[in-house]
């Protein structure tokens, strides 16, 4: 129902029209009448009607005076002037004000419901207008926020806007003039669909309060923050790094800008892009700024190294001899940091003259891993590739050269029964200290050839060893006895093993025996 206050001086006409209108069989809500217009405004404020019909000619405050101080602090309410032939001009007054509907008097149960019936029509109107409006706000409100991440993703992209489209967007966005900071993250290592989403949400919890703007460009997200200073911005992106690595397992390259407004956005996207490629020489997990990658940038394209002396070293199965050309090459990538496609095609070189040297089937083995070594975002990745692939056929030849792979592992048993009381003695060690190869391929060669795992194998030595010592000795000194089994600093890690492996403690064993 619609709410109607009546306002006139005269008792007769408030009383004759409250009684000639059945109100609510219209759909109104007849809130009564008042004398005046200080008494109407008052009911006004109070009840807050949709409707006044009004007098223009009353004491105090009159109708228009009335119109005039509502209109400024109610303008949703329509009024309805009653008015006499006399008082036309009045009436006129108060359209300018806004009121579109009278009534002359003497006026009828008819002309009344026909007024407002119309009045009714129009509120009816507003209401769907401001649902309408209101709907769209919503709507707008719901769509701002894909619009300016679309807006921005492009315009760093290097979408062409003509100022007038740049400064629409700007208004249409709210955009704020303020200075921000760039920061681009990548994760290192496999990763799809899950971990990218997960960094997003990462970061919108962590930079929430800071952060302007993310999107996902690529395999990169691209995240704006507010101009945070050097301190503060570390602290953030390691608190990235650390969440990630704990969720996810992986780690995140990253670089970040300095302080820049979003018009200059795209000069900005372009440097802490070249900044991010350099994680190919930082490693994986950097963080990078462009101070970082200056003084870093040669100017020369060249590096000076001898592929004929780590081809001669493969084939003849030296694995000290390129242990040491395989570093020496990446060292000088690394320290040269010359254009990332350059490196690779170095290291692809180098990988082609080191299969070389492999048997025919040995090639067809590993040329399917070009591509692999194609798609590898960092050197320290790469060097590991070309290291692992130097070792295993360096390995290979020196075991053609040696014709058997037992004599390999001959030269371990022998060093393990002669050097037991070496407390680092591990395979681990024998691999990068002794034999120079790598310790995966060392450990599956071991198993192959005896059955069993190295360190079970070096446990049972020593613990066969120890029984011989203890049933041999005049006296109790397991400390002697486990430091010549190579055990010596963990007394009672020895006796522990000992029980587990003969069933006695080493004070019972040789009473036992």
């Amino acid at each position: 129902m619609y709410r109607i206050l009546l306002v006139d001086d005269e008792r007769i006409i408030r009383e004759g029209i409250a009684a000639i209108i059945d109100w609510e069989a219209h759909d109104f809500m007849f809130l009564g009448a008042a004398r005046n217009g200080i008494e109407a405004y008052d009911t006004i404020v109070r009840e807050h009607p949709q409707i006044v019909i009004t007098d223009i000619k009353m004491p105090v405050l009159d109708g228009l005076e009335l119109i005039a101080k509502v209109k400024g602090e109610f303008p949703d309410i329509i009024f309805i002037v009653l008015s006499g032939y006399s008082e036309f001009e009045l009436a006129k007054e108060a359209m300018r004000h806004g009121v579109k509907h009278y009534l002359l008097k003497p006026c009828n149960e008819h002309k009344i419901i026909d007024v407002l019936q119309n009045v009714k029509n129009e509120l009816r109107q507003n209401e769907q207008k401001e649902i309408f409006i209101r709907n769209n706000r919503e709507n707008l409100e719901k769509v701002i926020p894909l619009v300016r991440e679309q807006f921005i993703h492009d315009f760093i992209t290097n979408r062409s806007y003509t100022k007038g489209e740049y400064d629409y967007f700007c208004k249409l966005l709210e955009m704020e003039d303020r200075p921000f900071r760039m920061i681009l993250l990548q994760p290192d290592g496999e990763y799809g669909y899950e971990e990218m989403f997960g960094l997003v949400n990462i970061i919108d919890d962590l930079l929430g309060v800071d952060k302007y703007f993310s999107t996902i460009i690529k395999n990169q997200i691209l995240t704006l923050v507010y101009n945070l200073d050097d301190e503060q911005i570390i602290d953030a992106i390691n608190q990235v790094k650390k969440t990630f690595a704990y969720y996810h397992d992986l780690e995140v390259s990253i670089a970040y800008s300095e302080a820049n407004t979003f018009e200059n956005s795209q000069l900005v996207y372009n440097e802490v892009q070249e900044c991010l490629k350099y994680s190919f020489y930082l490693g994986s997990g950097s963080i990078i700024t462009k101070k970082d990658i200056e003084p870093n940038i040669s100017t020369k394209d060249s590096i000076i190294f001898d592929f004929d002396t780590v081809a001669m070293s493969i084939k003849s199965g030296n694995i000290e001899v390129t242990h040491t050309q395989v570093i020496n090459f990446f060292n000088q990538l690394q320290i040269k940091q010359i254009g990332i496609n350059i490196s690779k095609t170095y290291a692809m070189e180098l990988f082609l003259v080191i299969i070389r040297q492999s048997r025919t089937e040995g090639i067809e083995n590993h040329i399917d891993k070009i591509v692999d070594l194609q798609r590898m975002h960092s050197l320290e990745q790469v060097q590991s590739f070309i290291q692992e692939i130097a070792y295993q056929v360096a390995m290979a030849n020196r075991e053609r050269i040696v014709n058997t792979h037992n004599k390999l592992i001959r030269m371990i048993v022998e060093y393990v029964e002669n050097h037991m009381e070496n407390e680092d003695l591990s395979l681990k060690w024998l691999a990068s200290e002794k034999i120079f190869m790598n310790v995966g391929y060392l450990s599956k060669l071991f198993i192959k050839e005896t059955g069993e795992k190295f360190s079970h194998y070096l446990t049972k030595v020593r613990m066969e060893k120890a029984k011989q010592l203890i049933k041999e000795s005049t006296d109790d000194r397991i400390r002697e006895v486990a430091q010549k089994v190579g055990l010596g600093n963990n007394p009672q890690y020895f006796s522990q093993l000992f029980r587990k492996y003969t069933g006695f403690a080493p004070s019972e064993y040789k009473k036992a025996t």
